[in-house]
Formats: structure tokens, sequence, C-alpha cells
């Protein structure tokens, strides 16, 4: 999807007539030059070129997203809404929330993907009335309603949830059905419904809809058999008649060997192939040893993937948080750098990054410490230190609705230096939540990672819950320790969301 119209650059840019670089939230020309940042035309003027998969022609169309202006409720009846909004004209407004709240479309496709890029397109081909459509309505409507204390509102989302339940298993018994892209983003959607209900008390079903998601794609359940799914070149993972890249493409390279996907999928094996000789107390020291050089030769691989990556596709210091007295730190305040990224698709990438080579850190130094090798513990340790700043330099932007108000505030002083007052962010999207969430927990439960540190982290998932509205990072923030099902069908369901 590509920018269509006389000029993608913000506002700021285009009254100086300067090049912009495109940067959304803010772009970097003006965060570098410590200048307001205009923003970017709304996106109901924007026009977008989208490529027709069937005969390769472009095909504009206007965004209609909206973020939604909904105040929380106070107590009180007929609240929740006005009875002179009719039904028709509040499943819009929801449709509109939703694709400004989950959709990021991506405005360069050599740097990112975006997330349900194409959804919105889909939607429109469809009819607003379509399945698709009503998927897209629940989880507006749960969203803002979780977020919001708009009991009417969770209410819709229930009811097209359990609808679309009802006419999906319908559905499937259509082979046809099964084979479409929209039966796979119907179950993504239910999916990502049920992690916005989990709580406490509900950890939510989206298991079910990860098991669809794999059943649809003829894969295993489990996250990193999407690449499988890929590498085979599924007709549903196929975009435009070319074969897919996959939710972490090769960017920049020509080595696909090289690829987070790749890496990953070769992680993902490393990892069931530790579990397993870790928990076989007959397992020799030589198996450990090999399975460390392994793990170590794997590490590399991830420090070159890093290394060759483009400029424009790394993250950027836009500010520093500076160490204050408080007594608990606000969650994005944690003293630091702030960086920025292209857009969050880049930022979840990075992070699924660091939190995959977190994991063999923590793994090759416990090998070291059973073989009593010493080997890695001093840069090992460092490394992992430069790993986790990295990503808790990426939560502002993650989580603030605009991180040029938020370094505003620092600059102002806000939520530096004063006792026992935790400064607080203006949320922003909760897709910045739903790509942070897992690699969040992951790093969270480490031994290797500070205990202040991963207490932090935990703070930060808390955070997603109430401001975000996604229910299962209280379970991440709370629970000691989560079946690692229940975690996997979670990023399955996550990834699926870059492959539309």
């Amino acid at each position: 999807m590509v920018y269509y119209g006389p000029s993608r650059g913000c506002e700021t840019c285009k009254r100086r007539r300067k090049k912009c670089d495109e940067t959304r939230p803010s772009c970097l020309r003006c965060i570098t030059a410590q200048r307001t940042c205009g923003g970017y035309e709304d996106g109901t003027n924007c026009m977008f070129r989208q490529y027709d998969g069937q005969d390769g022609d472009p095909v504009p169309f206007k965004s209609m997203a909206r973020k939604c202006s909904l105040p929380v409720r106070v107590s009180g009846p007929g609240i929740d809404k006005p009875q002179e909004i009719s039904d028709e004209k509040v499943e819009e407004f929801a449709l509109r929330a939703f694709f400004y709240d989950y959709c990021i479309i991506s405005t360069n496709h050599s740097l990112s993907r975006g997330y349900f890029d194409g959804l919105e397109l889909m939607v429109q081909r469809l009819g607003w009335q379509s399945d698709l459509a009503k998927a897209c309505k629940a989880v507006g409507f749960a969203t803002h309603g979780t977020k919001l204390y708009r009991p009417g509102l969770m209410r819709k989302a229930e009811v097209f949830y359990y609808t679309l339940l009802g006419s999906l298993a319908k559905a499937i018994a259509d082979p046809a059905f099964v084979k479409t892209t929209e039966s796979l983003m119907i179950a993504v959607l239910l999916g990502l419904y049920e992690m916005i209900m989990a709580g406490d008390s509900y950890p939510g079903n989206h298991n079910a809809h990860a098991r669809g998601v794999a059943a649809i794609l003829q894969i295993e359940n489990s996250p990193l058999e999407l690449f499988g799914a890929i590498r085979s070149s599924h007709p549903i993972v196929r975009k435009n008649g070319i074969r897919n890249p996959g939710p972490f493409p090769t960017l920049y390279s020509d080595d696909a060997s090289q690829s987070l996907n790749n890496l990953l999928l070769i992680f993902g094996s490393l990892w069931r192939q530790a579990n397993a000789l870790l928990a076989d107390p007959l397992t020799g020291l030589d198996n450990l040893h090999q399975l460390k050089c392994e793990a170590t030769a794997l590490d590399q691989a991830f420090v070159r993937w890093e290394q060759a990556r483009a400029e424009d596709f790394k993250p950027w210091e836009v500010g520093q948080v500076s160490g204050g007295q408080e007594a608990k730190l606000g969650v994005g305040y944690w003293p630091g750098r702030v960086d920025t990224y292209f857009d969050l698709y880049v930022a979840g990438v990075w992070n699924t990054y660091r939190a995959a080579r977190l994991l063999l850190l923590d793994l090759v130094l416990k090998l070291s410490t059973i073989l009593n090798d010493g080997h890695m513990h001093g840069s090992g340790y460092q490394e992992t230190l430069r790993l986790v700043e990295d990503m808790v330099s990426s939560i502002p932007f993650h989580l603030a609705e605009d991180i040029q108000v938020f370094l505003r505030g620092l600059e102002n002083g806000y939520g530096v230096g004063k006792k026992n007052v935790l400064a607080t962010i203006e949320p922003g999207r909760p897709v910045g939540g739903l790509l942070l969430m897992h690699p969040l927990y992951v790093v969270s439960k480490l031994s290797i990672v500070p205990q202040q540190l991963r207490e932090y982290l935990r703070d930060s998932l808390e955070w997603i819950a109430k401001h975000m509205a996604i229910g299962q990072a209280s379970i991440f923030a709370k629970i000691p320790e989560i079946h690692e099902e229940y975690l996997a069908d979670g990023c399955t369901l996550v990834w699926a969301g870059m492959l539309v």
C-alpha cells in the first residue's frame, strides 16, 4: 500500500518546503530540529493505492479511520449511547475506531509491512455488513467498552462475537471459504476479542481461535509454524500473486537465510531441543556443550542480522528521561534514552528480535554455569543489559499517543524529581501495546534481567491492560507462570495480523 497524493510529508515540513522522512506519528526531521511536528493529513483525506490481487490494477481508496472521542463513562442512565444516534451510525463509529486503533498502514513496504495493512480495503470490498466487518466491530466495541467503562458497548461486542461464532461454524463447512484470507482474518480478530476480554478471573479462549488459524493454514498450532506456511507459499499468504515475505521479511538483504523469519524458525527448533535436554537427567556434558555451541552460533547470526539493518530501519534516539526521586517510576519514565521508529510495526520487529536474543543469552549463560566453563559471563550480562535497555527505550513510542507531546513533557520536567508522584502518558493506539506485550512478558521472566527492571516491565504490562484495554496483558503481569501454549497461541494471533 503506497500513499497516493500530492505530498506525503507532515504539515510542518510541507509549510517549510522541506523533504519529510514521513515517520509516524511525528517526523524525525521535526524532532531533531526541536520543532513541533504538525502531523499528517487526516485519515479520511488520505488516499492510498492498494493493488488488486486479481489483475494488478491500482485501486485507490480513502481510509475511514477515526480516533474514538467518547469520554470515560460517568454514572447515570442513558450514558452509553444518546438516543438520537442510530445503531447503524454507532456501528460505523466502532468500525472507524477499530481501523484507527489496530491498523498500521505502511507508507514504505521496503521498511515496514504495517499491521492489518490491507484489512480496511478487504472490508470495503466485502461490505460494511460482512462477517469480516462484524469481526472488526466486535473488537472495536470490546476495546472502547472496556477502556471507557461502557457496558452498552461491551454488550454490542458480545452480540457480534457470538453471532460470528455461529456463522463461522457454518461457513467453515464450505471448503472454498476456508481457503480465503477472509476466513483467516475473522479467526484472528475473534482471537483478539478474547485477548481483550481476558482478565484475572477469565483467561480467555483465544487458544481456540489460534487453532482455527492453524487449521486454515494447514500448519501445527505454533507461531513459528507461520513461517512454514510462508515457505510453502500457502495460497492465503500470497499477496498480489507473489510470495509473501512473512511477518519479519528480509530487509535490504538478498540472503533469505539471514532473515528474521529464518532465524526465529531455527531458534524455535533449538529451544525445543534445549528444553528436552535440560529436562533429561541422563543428558551428558558433551550434548550440553554441543547445545551451547549451537546456541552461541545462532546468537551471532542474530547479531549479524542487527548489524545488517538499514539505517532507516534502526531506532533513533530523540530524548532522555532523567533519573528522579519518585518512590516508583511511572510507565514510560524509566531513566535513559527515548527512541523512535519508522512505525509501530518496525518497533515490534525489533522487540521480537530482542526477546529472542535474550532467551538465547539466558540459555548460553545457564549452560555455561552447568558446564562450569566460565565463558560468556561478563560479555553476556553486558549484552543482556543493552538489549533490555533498548526494549525499555521503545516503551514510550509503543504506548504514547504522540511522542512529541511526551518529549515536551520531559523538557518541562514532568515526571522527573517528584517524590511519590507517578507520571503518566497519554495512551496511544492499542496496537502499540498489542505488539509490545509478548516481548515484555518473555523478558520479565528472565532471571538474568535485574529485578527492578523486571518489576518495571510487569508494571508496563499492567498499564497496557488498563489504558489500552488488552486484558491478557494483566494476566501476563500478575500470574507467576503462564503455560507456554497460552503464550504461543497469543503470538500466533498477533503475528498472523501481519500477513494480510
